[in-house]
Formats: structure tokens, C-alpha cells, sequence
């Protein structure tokens, strides 16, 4: 059986021709994303209707059946994981049926065949793979979308798109960065965004007043396979002021996310505080700033 005989598709449309982007409000954006990736993992069937995925699912943990499949002499069928933890082999989980379980190679064989949408095709990802290759694909899809901080903008597009998008709707100053290297960054209450040549990742510098200590910064990276908890980046941020003869430095992790809800709200923990400088007082505006990426063998800072 060949993959066009049996080939799996979405239940959404896709259309191309928005690149990936597409405007609407923020529910209606994250609403759109779930029902299409729900249709995939669940209601996706063939073209002529032939296969249901959710048929594609082991019996006991329902996750994706990947070869080698087993089953017992009635067809239940059992991915080998669970197969391998049943403490008793020669009866059927669903049946009870005796006899133990075999190795059914055409089952495989349709794994193998089915090809189904990534969960990313309305932003325009066209990549179609197996059914249990699917969310290893999504992990790493470069059509993976990240969200517009505004709560009123619904703007969702890959990395590329949205630093389009933020510099040419809303404004936002970007500044070029490469990892490891050291950066000037001007002090100006609101949003920036740091970009490195490609477009890919984007971090976004808030500063806002907080008195009264002084402008607090905060810094966000936004990856659309942000992990909650996970950080993959850290950032060190040095803070010179000759005319008070003041100077502080300080190293963090920084956050990562997708951006879907919007903005973190501010609880106070913020990245770095500067002190208030006196407006009588002429002094540069600006921080100094390096984004390295996280290893295992995560070190000592240097010395700036």
C-alpha cells in the first residue's frame, strides 16, 4: 500500500500565501491553533476517509503505535513498550483471549505508509510525516509560531515574521546581536527588541521605571518550542556611570516563551535594577549587555 493510497490530512485549510502570518485577535489565534492540532492528533483521517488516526493509538498508553507492534489473536494491538511491561504476555489486555501476542508486520508496514500534516500547516509548514514521527517534527518545525506580546494584537508568525512584524507595526527598536559578543544598549522606558543576524531567536528588553529604586530591566527570550521552566540562554548586563561614580554588573538566566498568553505579569522579580540617575547629572543612558547560550558546561563569567 502506497502513502497516496492512504494519507493523512488535516482538517484545516491552509493558505500559503499569508507566510505564516495571520492577524486576529489573541483567543481567536490560540483557538484556530488547538482545534488544528487537535484535528490532527485525533480527527485527521485519510483523503478518502479510510483511516481515523486515533485507530493508529496503542490500546493501553494511546500514544502513536511505532514499529514493532504486536498483537494477539483477535487484533488487539499493543505498541512494544507496554508490550514489554505486561507481567502477564500469554493473555490479551482487552480480551483476555490466550495465546500471547505476535509481531504483526503489515501493521508496520501502515505505519510506515501514513503520512500526516504538521500541526504547524496553517502558519505554512507543508512537511508531512509518519504518524508517530509527528511530534518529534513539531519540536524542531521552523514554521513553529511565536505570538505578538500586546494583548490586543492577535499577530501570530514564525521568529522571522514577527520581528517584521514588531518593528514595522508597533515600532520597536531592534539592535543586532551575536552570541558571546558584547552589545550597547540604549535606556529607554518601553520595549526593544535583540535579534542575531538571522532573525532567530528573538529576546525582548523591557525597561520601566520602579520607584523608588530606580529602572528595572526585564528580558525575554522567544522560542516557539519554549519549555516551561527551561532556560537555554543567560545574559550578563553591566551598568556604568562615571559621573556618579557608580558601576554594577549582573548575570542571569533568561526566560523563554512562546508568548501565546501574552506577556509574563510583572511580579517584581525583575532582571536588573539600575539606580536613579540625577537629570542635573550628564551621563550616557545605556547598558552594556552579552547573551551566551547555556552548556552543559556552564562556567564563571568573565571579567568585564
Amino acid at each position: 500500500m502506497s502513502s497516496d493510497e492512504i494519507e493523512a490530512t488535516s482538517t484545516r485549510s491552509t493558505d500559503f500565501s499569508t507566510l505564516g502570518v495571520h492577524r486576529e485577535s489573541r483567543m481567536e489565534t490560540k483557538r484556530r491553533r488547538q482545534q488544528g492540532e487537535e484535528g490532527s492528533r485525533r480527527g485527521s483521517v485519510a483523503s478518502d476517509g479510510a483511516i481515523a488516526l486515533e485507530a493508529l493509538d496503542c490500546t493501553v498508553c494511546y500514544h502513536p503505535l511505532r514499529p514493532p507492534v504486536f498483537q494477539c489473536a483477535v487484533g488487539h494491538v499493543i505498541c512494544s513498550s507496554c508490550h514489554d511491561k505486561l507481567l502477564n504476555k500469554n493473555k490479551c489486555h482487552a480480551c483476555a483471549i490466550t495465546g500471547g501476542y505476535n509481531r504483526c508486520i503489515a501493521f508496520d508496514h501502515i505505519l510506515e505508509s501514513v503520512r500526516v500534516p504538521c500541526s504547524n500547516s496553517f502558519y505554512g509548514c507543508t512537511a508531512k510525516t509518519c504518524y508517530h514521527e509527528r511530534d518529534d517534527h513539531a519540536k524542531s518545525c521552523p514554521h513553529a509560531p511565536c505570538f505578538c506580546p500586546e494583548d490586543w494584537c492577535g499577530f501570530a508568525g514564525t521568529n522571522t515574521a514577527l520581528l517584521r512584524h514588531l518593528t514595522a507595526e508597533h515600532r520597536l527598536t531592534a539592535t543586532e546581536f551575536a552570541f558571546g559578543h558584547r552589545f550597547t544598549l540604549e535606556v529607554r522606558e518601553g520595549m526593544q527588541v535583540l535579534h542575531k543576524k538571522k532573525g532567530s531567536p528573538l529576546f525582548l528588553v523591557k525597561f520601566m521605571p520602579v520607584p523608588p529604586f530606580g529602572k528595572a530591566a526585564s528580558v525575554l527570550c522567544v522560542d516557539p518550542h519554549a519549555v516551561v521552566g527551561e532556560c537555554k540562554f543567560r545574559c550578563q548586563v553591566d551598568f556604568h556611570c562615571r559621573t556618579m561614580g557608580w558601576r554594577q554588573n549582573s548575570d542571569f538566566q533568561i526566560r523563554s516563551t512562546t508568548l501565546s498568553s501574552g506577556l509574563p505579569t510583572e511580579d517584581g522579580s525583575y532582571s536588573f535594577v539600575m539606580p536613579n540617575v540625577s537629570s542635573n547629572l550628564p551621563t550616557d543612558s545605556s547598558v552594556i549587555m552579552c547573551v551566551t547560550k547555556i552548556t552543559d558546561d556552564d562556567g564563571a563569567w568573565s571579567d568585564w
